[in-house]
């Protein structure tokens, strides 16, 4: 005789729209769709983030800037030697190692770093607009936590 099938016989059920890496993904591109539409000099994010760390932290070295915003070594060398084509950063001597070489921003680099910073608080702006203060926060809160194993 045929078991009839009960629901504790169903594996859980799994819907992607619910599932928190997908609505990861979905926002990004989101985002992503937002700043290639409205970044200034066409940089891309990769390229913001570069711009944006080295006016946050100052000079570095390559590979510390890398690990700083979560790039592999690859993809910070292409990033750099694009953003050294168009003037906007420098190798220096290392103030802190006179020894070894940094990265630094050029001063239309700054300039750049600074007007894309405030394009991206725009970006920013228009991804995020449904939440409010507090769900904004909350968002940021439990991403970090996501990327801070």
């Amino acid at each position: 005789m045929i078991q009839p099938v009960t629901a504790a016989d169903e594996p859980e059920r799994y819907v992607l729209d619910d599932q928190p890496g997908f609505l990861l993904r979905v926002a990004l591109k989101t985002h992503t769709a937002f700043l290639t539409a409205k970044m200034i000099e066409s940089l891309t994010a990769p390229q913001f983030s570069t711009l944006a760390k080295l006016l946050e932290v100052g000079p570095c070295s390559q590979n510390h800037l890398g690990r700083l915003i979560h790039y592999d070594s690859a993809t910070i060398t292409g990033v750099i030697n694009r953003l050294k084509t168009r003037g906007f950063i420098e190798s220096i001597v290392d103030p802190l190692d006179r020894r070894r070489m940094a990265i630094d921003l050029t001063d239309l680099g700054r300039t750049v770093a600074a007007d894309a910073i405030a394009a991206i608080r725009e970006i920013s702006r228009e991804t995020f607009s449904l939440l409010s203060a507090a769900e904004h926060a909350a968002l940021t809160m439990l991403l970090k936590k996501v990327i801070r194993r």
